[in-house]
């Protein structure tokens, strides 16, 4: 398995955590993480049905080499009997072309969203 991600080399100061148990909270997440570093923001993407998280986070440093840090130090880390996994999130692109393109995509799904409620009507 090749190391994407050599110390002092993320592409971003996010990482993203796999394999998380449900029981795991952003304050735990945090408070594990925040020993390497500053930690801006966990989020936690939750179900659509709204009973839990969908097992992965997000975790946002204030620095890369927080985040190199975070991402060394806990490669081999276990939290609620489950091996963590985790890995350099990409980073997140911030210009006009792909924010008028998400803008699109939200609307389109909105427009079938409705079309399909006035069909069960």
């Amino acid at each position: 398995r090749k190391d994407k991600a050599k110390k002092g080399a993320l592409p971003s100061p996010r990482l993203c955590v796999r394999n998380l148990a449900f029981e795991a909270t952003s304050k735990e997440l945090r408070q594990l993480f925040g020993a390497y570093g500053s930690v801006t923001s966990v989020r936690l993407p939750r179900k659509s049905d709204y009973t839990g998280h969908r097992g992965f986070a997000f975790i946002d440093f204030a620095a890369k080499s927080e985040a190199a840090s975070a991402f060394e130090a806990l490669q081999h880390t276990h939290l609620y009997g489950r091996r963590l996994v985790i890995e350099p999130a990409e980073e997140k692109l911030n210009d006009a072309d792909t924010a008028q393109e998400t803008a699109q995509k939200r609307q389109s799904s909105k427009t079938l969203h409705s079309e399909s409620t006035r069909r069960k009507r």
